[in-house]
C-alpha cells in the first residue's frame, strides 16, 4: 500500500527550503565552498564542503524542518501529539567517553527526545546506521503506517558536516582533491561532505487527500556483509534491495524513469551500484535516466536518504532531473544513461528509485510515485 508524503522541508548547502535545492540540482551547479565550521588541517585532501554557513546548532535545525513539515502537511496540536517521530541523526562522538549515567543524557535518544517535546511528538525511534539511517527510518516509518500501526509519522534527519568526520573521510582518501564530484564517470577523485536537515510527514494514503506531494510506493532493505567499508563488487545487495522494492511495488523495471542514485564518485561504491542497477533492472539500465544529487549537494551521511527523497519528490513534482555533475567521461565500469545536461527535462516521469548504501554491507531502496 502506498503511504503519502504529505509535508516536506530541507536545509542544504544550498540553503533554506526546497526552492534553492530543486534549482541547483537542476543545473547540476555544486554547492562545495571552503568550510569555514572549523579549522581544516593542512595535511587535507581538500578544504570543501557543501556547507550552509548560517546553519544553527543541529537541534534547532531539526526542530525548525520538522515544524515546517508538520505547517505543510496542516498536522494539528493534538495530531501531533499521537504521532511518532522518526530521528536519523549522526552519533554523538562523545558517546564512547561518557558514564553509563551520562549516556542517557548524551546518547542519539536523547536528541529524538529532545526533538520530539520541542515539536509536540512522541519520540518511537532512532537511526545511527551511517548512509542508510535516514533512508531506513523512512522505510520503517513508511511500515508502520502501511501496517495500520498508525496513520501518520514524521520522520527527520540531521548531519552537519563535522571536523572528525571530515578529517576521517580524508585521511581514509575518500575525500575528492580536485574540487569535484563526479559520479559513474572516468576520473572520480572522491566525495565531499555537505550539509542537510530535513524532515517529511508520511500518511495513510487514505486520508492525505489533496495534500499528498508525493507517493513513496515501496521500500525495501539488504545487507551483503562483504566487507566492512567496500561494497559487494557485483552490486548483489543493492539488487535484492531494488528487486524487493519493484515487487512491494507491483511493478516492473521498465516502469522507472528514474533512478537517483547513492553515487558517492568513488571507484568501488560508482562500479558496484552499477553492477547492481544493470542486475536488477535488466535490459532497462541502459535506458532509464541515472544521476547522483550528491554531485552537487554532497555526501550528507546519515541525513543522505532524507536530502535524496525530498530532491527526488521534486523532480516529479517539477519534471526536471537532478544533474549529474562533474562528468568527465565514460566509465567502462559503470555504462549508464546518466543526466548530463538541464536540458533532460522529463515531465512524463511518474516512478522513481532512490538508492542508498553504507558501510557494512546495508542497502536500501525507496520506490516514489507522483501524486
Amino acid at each position: 500500500m502506498p503511504v503519502a508524503v504529505t509535508g516536506m522541508a530541507v536545509l542544504s548547502g544550498f540553503g533554506r527550503g526546497t526552492a534553492p535545492l530543486l534549482r541547483g540540482v537542476s543545473i547540476g551547479a555544486p554547492a562545495f565552498r571552503s568550510v569555514r565550521r572549523f579549522a581544516v588541517g593542512s595535511g587535507s585532501r581538500t578544504d570543501l564542503g557543501a556547507v550552509h554557513h548560517d546553519a544553527r546548532s543541529l537541534p534547532e535545525e531539526l526542530t525548525s524542518s520538522v515544524t515546517e513539515a508538520c505547517a505543510m502537511a496542516g498536522l494539528t496540536k493534538a495530531e501531533r501529539a499521537a504521532t511518532p517521530l522518526f530521528l536519523a541523526i549522526q552519533a554523538d562522538r562523545e558517546v564512547a567517553r561518557q558514564s553509563a549515567v551520562d549516556f542517557r543524557v548524551h546518547g542519539a535518544r536523547a536528541s529524538a527526545v529532545e526533538v520530539a517535546a520541542r515539536c509536540g511528538l512522541y519520540p518511537r525511534r532512532v537511526y545511527t546506521n551511517a548512509c542508510t539511517a535516514a533512508s531506513t527510518a523512512l522505510a520503517e516509518a513508511a511500515s508502520m503506517i502501511a501496517s495500520g500501526s498508525t496513520e501518520c509519522a514524521v520522520v527527520a534527519s540531521g548531519y552537519l558536516v563535522d571536523a572528525e568526520r571530515f578529517a576521517l573521510f580524508s585521511a581514509g582518501g575518500a575525500l575528492s582533491d580536485d574540487q569535484h564530484v563526479r559520479p559513474f564517470s572516468s576520473g572520480r577523485r572522491g566525495l565531499l561532505l555537505g550539509d542537510a536537515v530535513g524532515a517529511v510527514v508520511l500518511e495513510k494514503a487514505g486520508r492525505a487527500g489533496g495534500r499528498a506531494q508525493a507517493a513513496l510506493m515501496s521500500w525495501a532493505l539488504s545487507g551483503d556483509a562483504h566487507h566492512v567499508c567496500r561494497p559487494h563488487p557485483a552490486g548483489a545487495g543493492l539488487a535484492r534491495a531494488i528487486t524487493s522494492a519493484l515487487d512491494r511495488a507491483g511493478l516492473d523495471p521498465q516502469a522507472i524513469d528514474y533512478v537517483n542514485a547513492h553515487g558517492t564518485g568513488t571507484t568501488h561504491n560508482d562500479a558496484a551500484e552499477s553492477a547492481a542497477l544493470h542486475r536488477a533492472l535488466g535490459s532497462h539500465s541502459a535506458h532509464v535516466a541515472v544521476s547522483s544529487s550528491k554531485s552537487v549537494h554532497g555526501h550528507a551521511l546519515e541525513a543522505s536518504g532524507m536530502l535524496e527523497l525530498i530532491t527526488t519528490v521534486l523532480a516529479l513534482q517539477s519534471g526536471q532531473l537532478p544533474v549529474n555533475a562533474g562528468y568527465l567521461g565514460a566509465d567502462e565500469q559503470c555504462g549508464l544513461n546518466l543526466v548530463l545536461s538541464q536540458s533532460q527535462a522529463a515531465s512524463d516521469i511518474r516512478y522513481a528509485l532512490s538508492l542508498n548504501a553504507a558501510f557494512g554491507g546495508a542497502n536500501t531502496a525507496l520506490v516514489v510515485g507522483r501524486a
